[in-house]
């Protein structure tokens, strides 16, 4: 299991090096193909299936022939938000945070691929805002349970972003954009 999760690190810091080497933007990062291409990179050297949209039922997410539908809109929705200033920087990004876990479009690495997203979305504001619970100064167990209690309670009410926003940043981050 070390091994497997030093490959995983590995592999996800080369694909954040890849997003900004290649000069990734907000107007590119919402987009299928690229958020597949991110997630190839993130997880190519564990799994082969790496990057491909699910084909089949797993216990969480969406059907899968809804996938190629609702997460492009999904995608569109956050670049509307960010065009038409719908929403704090922080909102649009943990909203399509929420939505792309919600859709779980690939079989496995979805919430870390998800917070990348939203952390590459949010390049060029604060760096260090996101914490994903970091700041929370509880075990990673409490973490986890904190964090899927968020995603929960937005599944329940669209307006219930607080709890997410309250576990996804760091309010000892610069807070000018939240």
């Amino acid at each position: 299991m070390s091994e497997l999760n030093d490959v995983e690190s590995s592999n996800i810091g080369d694909a954040r090096f890849w997003i900004r080497d290649e000069a990734l933007d907000v107007p590119d990062l919402p987009s299928l193909p690229v958020q597949c291409d991110i997630h190839r990179r993130m997880f190519d050297q564990v799994w082969e299936w790496a990057g491909r949209i699910r084909t089949r039922e797993l216990s969480i997410g969406i059907d899968p022939y809804r996938i190629r539908e609702d997460w492009p809109a999904a995608l569109g929705d956050a670049t509307y938000w960010v065009d038409n200033q719908t929403f704090s920087p922080a909102e649009v990004v943990l909203r399509l945070h929420h939505r792309t876990v919600q859709i779980h479009p690939f079989q496995n690495g979805n919430g870390r691929h998800a917070r990348i997203l939203a952390e590459e979305l949010a390049l060029g504001l604060d760096e260090d805002c996101f914490s994903w619970g970091g700041h929370l100064g509880v075990a990673l167990e409490q973490q986890r349970a904190a964090y899927l209690n968020s995603l929960r309670r937005l599944d329940k009410n669209p307006n219930g972003i607080g709890a997410l926003m309250k576990f996804a940043v760091d309010p000892q981050a610069d807070d000018t954009w939240t």
